[in-house]
Order: structure tokens, then sequence, then C-alpha cells
């Protein structure tokens, strides 16, 4: 915990870490690391039979699309509940919708087919959370 900055002798410290080939090596093994976990998060939605209309170009966040899924799968708040009960937890689309004054009024909200999975955990995780959701999948196509 620091509070105003950090003490002289930290500071020194840290300054060979800013060196441009330590960046380099720590920026490379970063990409590295979230590419394995994005490219395995894209190939596992999509065999499930999720949609990405924009593949993640920066962050941990793939913004899967629910339409292919069967009912009641294919709506965020359905979906949020099943991968709940099998302890994955996503973001329902419709937490990002934003309508402020309720201007839309009853009309659905744009992103009810939407659902928001992170690739950030370790890859064992992401590969878990995903075994998981393809359980809900397929309990879902019966």
């Amino acid at each position: 915990f620091l509070d105003g900055g950090g003490s002289r002798p930290l500071q020194r410290a840290a300054i060979p870490l800013l060196e441009a080939a330590n960046v380099e090596a720590e920026v490379g093994a970063i990409r590295s690391a979230f590419l394995r976990k994005r490219e395995l998060m894209l190939e596992r939605v999509r065999a499930l039979g999720m949609g990405v209309d924009l593949e993640p170009e920066g962050g941990f966040y793939v913004f899967a699309n629910l339409a292919g899924l069967p009912e009641p799968l294919d709506d965020c708040m359905a979906f949020f509940g099943a991968a709940l009960a099998q302890k994955v937890i996503c973001v329902p689309g419709v937490f990002f919708d934003v309508n402020p004054g309720q201007r839309r009024g009853q009309r659905l909200a744009r992103f009810r087919q939407h659902v928001r999975l992170s690739f950030g955990p370790s890859l064992e995780e992401v590969e878990r959370g995903l075994d998981h959701l393809e359980r809900v999948v397929a309990a879902g196509r019966r």
C-alpha cells in the first residue's frame, strides 16, 4: 500500500523495469498469454452456436451474440441464470444498453441477445468456464 507516492528507494528500484527491452518483453508476454485465451474463447463460443459480431481488438472480453441458441438461452437474462447455476458469471448485454430517460419506452433492449464473457482469468479457468457453458447449451438443446 502506498500513500502519496513511492519512496525514493522504491522509485530508483523501478527505473530498470522501464527500460525498453524490459517493457517490450513484458508486453510480449502479456500479449501472448491473452492472445491464446482470446483465440480459445472465440473458437469455443462459436462452436457453442454463439456469434461474435466484432472480435475483440483489446481488453479481455468477448461480446457474444446468443441469437443462434435455442430459447430461452437466446435471452441474456435467461442465459445469465443458466450460466450462474453452473457457477459461471457473465454480464447480460442489457446492462450495456444505455437508455437515458427510458426514451425507447417498452421496446426491447438492443443487447438482450448478448452477453459479455471474460478471458481475463487464467487459461485453466477460462477453459473450465467454457466447459460449464458447453453443458448449459447442451442442456438447452435437449
